[in-house]
């Protein structure tokens, strides 16, 4: 087996059981939904930027030669983002996403399952009609859900970019999961909405925002020490003057530096310094946007067409998937482990006056099983006809 194998071995039973039965719904007989799904995840691992660069490579790359690849036609290879029904490659996502035993954040899974929620803008051509933002502008507002406890994607959606943030909140809300945002996502009705969804949120809201205050909270904290960077904090509990459903909230705000932030949850279980944890690592969310748009090179669309659009991001996100996948099994085969905090505060050990420096302490854990970094990229690339063996797992778990 070599390593381009390894990376895409959980697609292999559903390629193998629905592939002639997608070629056969599809009408497809010269492009075959199996080899156009590997060749895409190839071109994509290896960080092609266009679909006809992409056809060159096939032509002429010894590596893809080497893997068995053959040439494809421009056009029918284009064809395949307009002939294949997007809703294929999610099952083919969601097939990678049940595929495997993905390594958890101890101290998060303390607070029960945490999803992250943001969008992103991604520019488009002026071309893309159906895309139009602003009179001179394009754009795709890629909306995204990340769980916190395992660090990986596990919904999203790619429309015009003046679609509705807080539509796709609500369509993804799940009994007992907490859904961290910023501002733009709360409103009563969202609030209500989660409350009838027997959900829970940590939103950042706006602080022009009429309230009354009814119950004066401690500053609570599993350790006594509170860091220097948070100042100006108070724990409230408060309903808002104008919200029609009268429901009651917690409100937590603070200062870091000259930012003021106002913190609107419905989890009263927590410690004030969890809360506020938990919509720090919103910014995970952002990191996966950068991951996405420049180390996979996910900006650079294959087709302009909404279905195309559709195809090319759940594919970049099975190839995310594939790629830590690859990395976490080679690292559970050379037992390579840190030892996990197991409780959310015990993630934090820096007190000072530096908001980037507690940041960094409270996210060290995130980083040794879940980072994939622009070196182990490489990597993989310089491996990827290689035979998967004891020597390829040592180079991968060294980066």
């Amino acid at each position: 087996m070599n390593t381009f194998e390894k990376l895409t071995a959980p697609l292999n039973s559903f390629l193998d059981e629905q592939g002639s039965k997608i070629d056969k719904e599809s009408g497809s007989k010269s492009l075959f939904f199996s080899d156009f799904a590997l060749k895409m995840i190839y071109g994509i691992t290896m960080q092609v930027s266009s679909l006809r660069i992409l056809i060159t490579e096939f032509e002429t790359s010894q590596t893809a030669m080497n893997l068995g690849f053959g040439a494809s036609a421009y056009s029918t290879f284009r064809d395949g983002f307009n002939r294949f029904s997007v809703h294929y490659f999610r099952k083919l996502f969601l097939c990678v996403l049940e595929s495997y035993d993905w390594m958890r954040l101890k101290a998060v899974d303390e607070v029960g399952i945490v999803k992250l929620v943001d969008g992103s803008l991604f520019p488009t051509l002026a071309s893309m009609c159906w895309a139009t933002y602003k009179k001179s502008k394009n754009a795709i507002r890629l909306h995204l859900e990340m769980d916190l406890n395992r660090m990986i994607p596990t919904e999203f959606l790619a429309q015009k970019a003046n679609s509705c943030e807080r539509r796709f909140l609500l369509s993804i809300l799940q009994e007992s999961y907490t859904y961290v945002a910023d501002r733009g996502y709360f409103s009563f009705e969202v609030g209500n909405a989660i409350k009838k969804a027997k959900a829970f949120f940590v939103i950042r809201i706006k602080s022009n925002l009429k309230l009354t205050v009814f119950e004066e909270l401690e500053i609570t904290s599993v350790k006594t020490k509170i860091p220097e960077c948070l100042n100006q904090i108070s724990d409230q509990l408060a309903y808002f003057d104008n919200d029609p459903f009268k429901n009651q909230y917690r409100l937590i705000s603070f200062n870091v530096l000259q930012s003021h932030f106002l913190i609107c949850s419905n989890r009263l279980d927590l410690t004030t310094i969890q809360v506020i944890m938990l919509y720090a690592y919103r910014w995970q969310v952002e990191l996966m946007f950068k991951f996405l748009k420049r180390t996979l090179n996910g900006i650079h669309l294959f087709n302009n067409s909404q279905n195309g659009v559709m195809i090319h991001f759940y594919l970049f996100m099975v190839v995310a998937l594939l790629k830590l996948r690859l990395k976490q099994i080679c690292q559970r085969k050379m037992k390579q482990s840190i030892k996990q905090k197991k409780q959310i505060e015990d993630l934090n050990h820096y007190y000072g006056v530096q908001p980037e420096r507690w940041i960094k302490t409270i996210t060290e854990d995130f980083y040794s099983h879940w980072k994939i970094g622009i070196h182990w990229i490489k990597t993989l690339k310089n491996l990827i006809d290689q035979p998967f063996n004891q020597n390829t797992i040592v180079k991968l778990t060294k980066q």
